[in-house]
């Protein structure tokens, strides 16, 4: 009795201990996933700025060609959109310090 009482004992050390392990094998692997999650969030709004700032320019751009009929007005008229831009984006930077 006492031996098969012993093997009860050292078959459930055995089992804890592999369910030890792949607790923590578990855990690291969520930790990773975390830090992957967040660097993914963190690319998004990077993503998403830039597709606002492209959207922006795209609509300058546009209201560009439809006031200046010449490619010279219209090249002029980019140049001071892409200023007014520039200025713009100093400004917003200047906020977010």
């Amino acid at each position: 009795m006492a031996s098969e009482l012993q093997e009860t004992l050292n078959r459930i050390v055995n089992k804890s201990n592999i369910l030890i392990e792949k607790y923590h094998a578990l855990e690291a692997e969520n930790k990773t996933l975390a830090e992957q999650v967040e660097s993914l969030r963190s690319e998004l709004t990077q993503l998403k700025k830039l597709d606002e700032q492209l959207q922006l320019d795209n609509k300058y751009l546009k209201i560009a060609r439809t006031l200046s009929p010449t490619p010279e007005e219209s090249k002029e008229a980019k140049q001071i959109i892409a200023s007014l831009v520039r200025d713009i984006d100093k400004c917003i930077s200047q906020l977010n310090e």
